[in-house]
C-alpha cells in the first residue's frame, strides 16, 4: 500500500515506503529460499536425530541410567555429530521462520497482533531446537560422567523436545487465525485447507503434554501418541509448508503490482 503525500491541496507525487515486501527478482530468489528451508530443515534435523543418533524412536524413558549410559558412551562420536547436525538446523530454520511471518503479515495486511506472535514463536521454536541438540551433546561430552549425568542430560533433551510444545504449539494457531479468520473466503493468502490442516496439527499435538508424566505405553515419549503421531506430523508438514509457501509467493509477492 503507498501513500500519497498532498501539500496545498495539491498532488506532488511523493510517495512514503511501501509496507509491502520489495518485489525485486533478488527479493523473490531470498522468499523462495525461505520456502525451501521449510523442507531443509526436516532434512537437516533428521540426518541428526535418525541417521547419526539413531534416536527413531528416542530411548525408552523407562530405561535405567546404566543402559541410557552405554547407548550414548557406545555411540559417542555419530550422537556428538548428529547433535551438531540439530543444532544447525536451526540456522536453517530461521529463513522459513522469516518467510511465514511475511506470509501472515500479508494476510493481516500489516503488522498485527498475529504476526507478533508468530516471531515469538519463531524464536522460542529455534532456542528449544538449539537446546535440544545441546543437551544431546552434553551427555556425550565426557566419557567420564556417571549413569545419573547422563541420564539427566538425556532426559533434558527428550523432555524439551517431544513434550516442549508450547514453544511452538501457537506457530499452528496463528497459521490457521491467518488463514480462516484474517481474509474472506473468496482471496484467502493462505489456503483455507492449510489452515484447517495446521489446526489439526495443533490439536494432535496437545497429549505430548502427557509425556511429563508416564515412562511406558503409547503416551510415553516413545510411544504411538507421544512419539510417532507427531514424527509423521512433523515429517508431513514441513515439505507441505514448502508447497503451499511458494504458491504464496507466486500469488501475492510476484504477480501483485
Amino acid at each position: 500500500m503507498q501513500t500519497v503525500i498532498v501539500a496545498n491541496g495539491r498532488d506532488h507525487g511523493y510517495r512514503a515506503s511501501s509496507p509491502d515486501v520489495t518485489r525485486s527478482p533478488h527479493t523473490t530468489a531470498l522468499l523462495r529460499v525461505g520456502a525451501w528451508s521449510a523442507t531443509v530443515f526436516p532434512l537437516v534435523f533428521g540426518a541428526g536425530w535418525l541417521l547419526l543418533g539413531h534416536f527413531f524412536p528416542p530411548f525408552s524413558p523407562a530405561d535405567g541410567p546404566e543402559e541410557i549410559a552405554r547407548q550414548f558412551l557406545d555411540r559417542r562420536t555419530p550422537i556428538m555429530l548428529g547433535s551438531v547436525a540439530i543444532m544447525v538446523s536451526t540456522m536453517v530454520l530461521a529463513p522459513a521462520g522469516a518467510l511465514l511471518v511475511l506470509i501472515v503479515r500479508k494476510a493481516e495486511s500489516g503488522v498485527g497482533i498475529l504476526t507478533v506472535i508468530l516471531g515469538l514463536t519463531v524464536a522460542t521454536t529455534m532456542v528449544l531446537t538449539f537446546y535440544t541438540g545441546f543437551s544431546l551433546a552434553l551427555a556425550t561430552f565426557r566419557a567420564g560422567r556417571g549413569p545419573a549425568l547422563i541420564q539427566y542430560a538425556s532426559d533434558s533433551a527428550f523432555l524439551q523436545f517431544i513434550g516442549g510444545i508450547p514453544m511452538f504449539w501457537l506457530l499452528w494457531i496463528v497459521v490457521a487465525c491467518a488463514s480462516l479468520v484474517t481474509r474472506s473466503r473468496e482471496n484467502p493468502v493462505i489456503p483455507r485447507w492449510f489452515g484447517y490442516v495446521s489446526l489439526w496439527a495443533a490439536i494432535l499435538y496437545i497429549p505430548e503434554l502427557l509425556v511429563f508424566f508416564l515412562k511406558q505405553g503409547p503416551f510415553a515419549w516413545d510411544g504411538l501418541v507421544g512419539f510417532w503421531i507427531p514424527a509423521v506430523i512433523f515429517i508431513v508438514y514441513f515439505p507441505l509448508a514448502t508447497a503451499v509457501s511458494l504458491g504464496i509467493i507466486r500469488r501475492h509477492f510476484e504477480d501483485t503490482r
